[in-house]
């Protein structure tokens, strides 16, 4: 792979002489802009990321964990860029860094709500008898997207599609060919055979729907096809945006904990140190000797730890650029960079004091009600159309979603199931409510 094709600004379902270079604002932060102002965006403000809403304003949601995710790409790609652009001209740093910073935005665009568990809650759905029933008449790769949904797949076909019952334009949010596959970071369907061990085909990505739309952005970029056909290796800055993500939900867990006080000062500030220490981190804390309250010391020892963190996967992916781009390179940055065993210390910490938390259970839990409780309810009601009780439900549905069952059953059920991803934590549990007749206006 070539870095002046990886970084071709064409635009998914646009001419590509329409790709003109603009002095005062690339394709890629056209982008960005694109990702901010879109209704799916906004939405992650209203998504637990990990602990439930609280009355205060310390935690994350998914909107502020992906805001912070792009603010750490944006650096990561800057620093990678511009040690690129030193022997190669063709590649400027600010455009890499406009890239993985807007992959990172978008990278929990399609993740469901209620916690890390709504996509197993949606894919027991569809592996119950009620689910059977829905997906009976589908392809086995297509039944395979339901019972093996996935956050990263969803994403990719909210950013790509574009619905007919909206739109004749194709493109979905019509985003550039590298910004897609710099978000795509695993590029591969849900059924595949033989998978591999590299953390490429780790989990599914593409849906049978998108599939082509991403052979087509694969192409143009020249991202090789791997030999077993209908799957690709990655874009190389779809590991800088696995980076920033790994580095933002460990380091942020792990201050919330703190804050939540599930994790001691000495703990957390010990393991911030750590991470600071780290040679290729570059990273200096003597001005912590200036700072007297705990919190405040904690915020500037996590603000230090991402600081070197970043400088350190910025190292391990300049010191295997080349396997990178002969595609020979298949490994999560984060295992292999000087932090590795503090990060994992961080990441079992948080598995059994943080995600273990009451509050964090119940919201999980709940969204095992929840979640196969709404598809149950609308794809039964498309479905068995002609009752009037399906009819009453499915005036509930905002017309854009709803399909014919008969005619095109996987679009019907995909679009059902992206409606439901795609609400908020509260509309999701107030929908769910009033379809039980738990709760009703005015009562």
């Amino acid at each position: 792979m070539e870095w002046g094709k990886l970084l071709k600004p064409y635009r998914l379902g646009c001419p590509k002489e329409e790709c003109r270079h603009n002095p005062n604002r690339s394709e890629f932060q056209k982008d960005f802009d694109r990702i901010i102002f879109s209704p799916a965006f906004r939405r992650l403000n209203g998504k637990t990321q990990v602990f439930p809403f609280p009355e205060t304003d310390i935690i994350h949601t998914r909107l502020t964990h992906s805001l912070e995710a792009a603010s750490v790409g944006r650096s990561l790609g800057t620093i990678v860029g511009n040690e690129i652009n030193n022997r190669d001209k063709e590649v400027l740093g600010f455009e890499l860094g406009s890239v993985v910073c807007v992959a990172c935005l978008a990278h929990d665009i399609g993740n469901p709500p209620l916690g890390h568990s709504g996509e197993t809650a949606i894919s027991e759905f569809f592996n119950s008898n009620k689910g059977q029933r829905i997906i009976k008449d589908l392809s086995s790769a297509e039944k395979a997207d339901f019972e093996r949904f996935e956050g990263n797949a969803m994403g990719f076909h909210i950013l790509s599609y574009s619905n007919p019952n909206k739109t004749s334009v194709t493109g979905g949010h019509r985003l550039t060919y590298p910004t897609l596959a710099a978000f795509t970071k695993y590029p591969r369907p849900v059924l595949i055979e033989n998978k591999k061990d590299g953390v490429s085909e780790k989990k599914p990505g593409l849906f049978q729907l998108d599939k082509e739309c991403f052979a087509e952005i694969a192409h143009e970029l020249e991202v090789n096809e791997k030999e077993e056909g209908g799957r690709w290796y990655r874009h190389p800055l779809a590991f800088l945006t696995e980076a920033a993500d790994d580095i933002c939900y460990g380091i942020m867990d792990l201050e919330d904990g703190y804050k939540h006080g599930m994790i001691t000062y000495a703990i957390a500030s010990e393991l911030f140190k750590e991470i600071c220490d780290a040679p290729s981190g570059k990273t200096d804390i003597s001005n912590i000797r200036n700072i007297k309250d705990e919190r405040e010391k904690v915020g500037y020892l996590r603000a230090k730890a991402i600081n070197s963190l970043i400088h350190q996967m910025a190292t391990v992916f300049l010191d295997n650029e080349s396997v990178i781009l002969q595609a020979k390179f298949d490994q999560q940055l984060c295992k292999i960079i000087e932090s590795n065993e503090v990060m994992e210390r961080i990441i079992n910490i948080s598995v059994s004091q943080i995600y273990s938390h009451r509050p964090v259970i119940q919201v999980e839990a709940a969204g095992f009600q929840v979640l196969p409780g709404l598809l149950d309810v609308f794809l039964t009601a498309l479905k068995d159309i002609k009752k009037e009780s399906s009819k009453k439900i499915l005036q509930l549905i905002p017309a854009e979603y709803k399909f014919d069952y008969e005619k095109e059953p996987y679009e019907a059920i995909m679009s059902i199931t992206a409606y439901i991803a795609g609400m908020t934590d509260t509309f999701a549990v107030n929908t769910y409510r009033t379809l039980q007749g738990i709760q009703l206006p005015n009562y």
